[in-house]
Formats: C-alpha cells, structure tokens, sequence
C-alpha cells in the first residue's frame, strides 16, 4: 500500500520540485494526494483525507505551520518539516528526532529521510515526538528544562540534558554516559551530537569526547591535560582546545 502524501507549501517553485522528486523516484511508495499553498486549505485537508505523510513547510506565507499542529486534536500522520531557513525551529526539530529537509531538497537526501521514515512506520512513536517538539518549543529559556530525544534500536529515550555526563566517539556511534552510571549507544557521530548539546553547556574536549562541563569538578594541567567529572572520570583535553576550554570555563564559571 501506497503513503498517502501532503505538501504543504506556499512557495510554486519549491512545491513543483518537491512534487516532481516524488512523482519521478518514490512513485511506488508515494502517493500524492494534493499540495496545500495555505494553512487553512492543509487544515481541511487532514481533516477529510486519510493522509499518512505531511511535507510541512514551518512558514507558510505570514504563519508559522506548527501553530497549526498545536490546533489539530490528533496528529495521526508523520511530519518531515522543509525550510530554507536553517536557524529557524531546526534545533527544536533535531532535539525531537524528527525529520527535516533544507530548501531546495535534495533528492538524495529526500531518499535517504523517507527511507528513515520508513524504517520506523512500525515504532507508533512519531506523536510523541511532535508532543516534544511542542513542548520543546513551548520552553522557556531554562535549558535545564530542555529535552533530547535518543533513537534506539527499541525506539527511542527522551533525556534531560542535564542527565548527560559526557558522549564518547566511536567512529559512527556514540556512547552516551549518564550521570546514573547508564550507557546508551547510538547510531550517530559526536559531531551530530556537538551540534544539538552545545548551546547547552557542552564543550568537544577532544576529537573524541563532549562534556557536560556542568558535571566538572577539576582541571589536571598537562600538555592539554585532562576533566575530572562528578563521577571522578578523567576526559582528556587536546591541546589545541585548551586555551577555549579555559576560556570557556572561567566564562560561565
């Protein structure tokens, strides 16, 4: 059975792209049922159609489309979200391990997200990762309060992240060590993992290490030296990121 696809996107061009890499390379997965160029026609839309995939541009003319996530009763449907605006709401996004692409898409990277999406059709979690992203976004600016979602090979963990004490690389994985002493090991590089974790307080000590710098309780000088966190670990320092780290430290500390 075919997934019954939405677009919603005020942009012509951007549409006709977007509905031109479906019809071409996912036709026999994807069925595209309309593309709605406002908020309201997408409203009427998931409210009378079976609609198992949304293409949702976060800003559709002068409104923003998660106000209307915010009003449906019930999203029974996934979300890949599309902007041009990288800076806008992507954190929130990436945080929720949700889908997103970049304008103009890429029909590389639009394979490879529909192939994530279908991956996991069988998990049934896709509300409560819309419901985080919400919240997310409702947040104030406590990031104490800030949530990551982790995918797993279950499905997936949410964590506050002031429960994570540092992340480890391993090649394409990472291990993420809690302050409970758990490990979890994801299927993601430390750099993906620097990018959503440092605007909360979280320092790449080392090509291999990302600290909660929250969770550090000395400094041990040397040639870079070393961390000593709260769970007396010792985390290496690269030489050439100690003078930031320092910097950095005596900053906000």
């Amino acid at each position: 059975m075919k997934i019954k696809c939405l677009i919603v996107e005020d942009e012509k061009h951007c549409a006709e792209r977007l509905e031109l890499l479906l019809k071409r390379q996912h036709k026999d997965t994807i069925e595209l049922v309309e593309t709605a160029k406002d908020l309201r026609s997408a409203e009427n839309m998931l409210g009378s159609e079976q609609i198992d995939l949304v293409f949702m541009d976060i800003e559709v003319g002068n409104e923003n489309s998660i106000d209307l996530l915010r009003k449906l009763p019930k999203i029974n449907f996934d979300i890949i979200f599309t902007t041009a605006h990288q800076e806008y709401a992507i954190h929130a996004i990436k945080m929720s391990a949700l889908d997103y692409l970049l304008k103009p898409i890429d029909s590389d990277e639009l394979a490879d997200t529909l192939l994530r999406l279908l991956n996991r059709k069988n998990e049934k979690t896709e509300n409560s990762r819309i419901g985080l992203l919400l919240q997310q976004l409702d947040l104030s600016l406590n990031k104490s309060n800030w949530r990551i979602t982790i995918s797993t090979a279950e499905g997936f963990e949410v964590l506050r992240t002031e429960e994570i004490l540092r992340c480890q690389a391993d090649v394409n994985y990472t291990h993420i060590h809690l302050v409970n002493r758990k490990k979890i090991t994801v299927a993601k590089t430390l750099k993906e993992f620097e990018g959503l974790l440092k605007p909360y307080g979280f320092f790449r000590t080392h090509n291999s290490h990302l600290v909660n710098l929250n969770q550090v309780i000395g400094y041990h000088k040397g040639k870079g030296g070393y961390l000593i966190l709260r769970d007396k670990s010792e985390v290496e320092v690269s030489q050439r990121r100690k003078e930031e780290l320092l910097k950095t430290l005596k900053d906000n500390f």
